[in-house]
């Protein structure tokens, strides 16, 4: 029950989760037509993505807020435990990067990201969503260790202090 009433309204935690995938979609976007722009200048035909030299168009930024909604829906499906209580953080992992390639595809032939016959797109399309979650996974991973240790020594620091009041 004490879990119950410390646990945020679902709304303000799929907002919360929808803002950092709005950002982090919009940085990577970003970074991604930089390096379109610079390796490959003559391909502003090719992506309805980007305007090469003008940026991120405005219909792009809402399809990606859409895009990180869903996808913040998602996660916060997976990973709340309101929902899958028994599920491990490995499965959930799996099925966000599943449910992000499926949402990715679908945006991308809505959108026309990129050409839909193009299979060296897709391929890299498919190397940088797994190369993306490798990255965030470990990164996650990281964090959750480190975490872990702080924890455990407050925990050990705790059980020293307390040690002697008990009788």
């Amino acid at each position: 029950m004490d879990n119950e009433l410390n646990r945020k309204p679902l709304i303000v935690e799929l907002l919360r989760t929808f803002l950092i995938f709005f950002a982090i979609t919009i940085l990577a976007m970003s970074f991604a037509g930089m390096l379109v722009a610079h390796f490959t200048p003559d391909a502003k035909d090719v992506s309805a993505l980007f305007a090469l030299g003008a940026g991120l168009p405005y219909s792009v930024i809402l399809q990606l807020a859409g895009f990180s909604f869903i996808m913040a829906a998602v996660s916060v499906l997976l990973f709340s435990e309101r929902f899958f209580t028994k599920m491990r953080f490995l499965w959930r992992g799996f099925i966000l990067m599943f449910a992000a390639l499926l949402t990715a595809s679908f945006f991308s032939l809505m959108f026309k990201w990129f050409p839909a016959d193009d299979l060296h797109g897709w391929l890299g399309f498919v190397l940088c969503t797994f190369i993306c979650f490798v990255i965030s996974g470990g990164i996650t991973m990281l964090k959750l260790k480190l975490e872990g240790k702080k924890y455990d020594r407050l925990l050990a620091n705790y059980k020293a202090r307390n040690r002697g009041q008990r009788v």
